[in-house]
């Protein structure tokens, strides 16, 4: 028994390589799918050049400084959504013979996370220090700009995850428009940046990928001192316990995917 166990773990492992490796190349060969990648993060930037002042944070603009944190952090959930909402439904009949062939599906969806969490980091990292050209940040402290890339990294990371999870339910992927326009419809209204929200409908901000991003810029930049007349409870919070709530929510949706996968082949065993 022990030596089977051994044995498929080495076997999971080397499925999580070839299937990566295999991944990255489809990505490189692919110009539909490489193109795409690779104008998102250019276009997005262009737009928020366009949108936002870059004096925002140094005059202490609350309304500018407002929005420039909202498109940095819902850029990057959009960038991760449109890289993952259609990965496994579109590939659901590969995955089927795979599967029944003896393909692990932890190591399946570990790899579609591996490379578009590559794909999503280099794209946050483009569209971030890309902003810094035009956008004066001013944060305080120098621990302020690396607590807002973690931010925007880890909210793509998170709504990659949401876009498997999401993937991994339908069958088609024409049936993901839907779930997809639901997602990113949360991600600005429960954003808790430029709408203020109360009760029951405030209360979905602490389930949402953004508002725990934006969380982070507003606490690095200390946007609640600026006026008296500007408060926000999330812009309070220690980034670190954001930080770590996003990647809480990464972890979950993502082992969700592998369950519901498991789950929907287990007639195999």
């Amino acid at each position: 028994m022990r030596r089977f166990r051994r044995r498929s773990a080495r076997m999971n492992l080397m499925h999580f390589r070839v299937l990566t490796l295999r991944y990255f190349k489809q990505i490189g060969c692919g110009l539909g799918t490489l193109l795409p990648m690779l104008l998102q993060a250019p276009a997005l930037l262009l737009i928020l050049f366009l949108a936002g002042k870059g004096d925002a944070f140094t005059t202490h603009n609350v309304t500018q400084a407002n929005l420039i944190a909202f498109m940095v952090i819902i850029m990057s959930a959009l960038m991760g959504l449109l890289n993952s909402y259609r990965e496994i439904c579109k590939e659901r009949e590969i995955l089927s013979r795979e599967v029944f062939g003896g393909l692990d599906t932890t190591a399946y969806v570990f790899s579609k996370f591996c490379v578009l969490g590559v794909v999503g980091v280099a794209q946050c990292t483009f569209l971030y220090f890309g902003s810094m050209i035009f956008v004066d940040y001013a944060f305080p402290h120098f621990s302020g700009y690396l607590f807002c890339f973690a931010a925007a990294v880890l909210v793509n990371l998170s709504v990659t995850t949401i876009g498997l999870f999401i993937s991994a339910l339908l069958k088609k992927s024409e049936s993901a428009i839907l779930p997809v326009l639901v997602l990113i419809i949360m991600q600005v209204v429960f954003s808790d940046c430029l709408i203020s929200l109360g009760g029951a409908a405030g209360a979905l901000r602490y389930i949402t990928p953004a508002a725990w991003g934006v969380a982070v810029f507003g606490h690095a930049s200390g946007i609640n001192g600026w006026t008296e007349l500007f408060h926000k409870e999330m812009y309070g919070y220690n980034p670190f316990a954001c930080l770590a709530t996003l990647a809480g929510i990464t972890l979950f949706f993502l082992l969700a995917t592998v369950l519901w996968l498991k789950h929907a082949y287990r007639q195999k065993n």
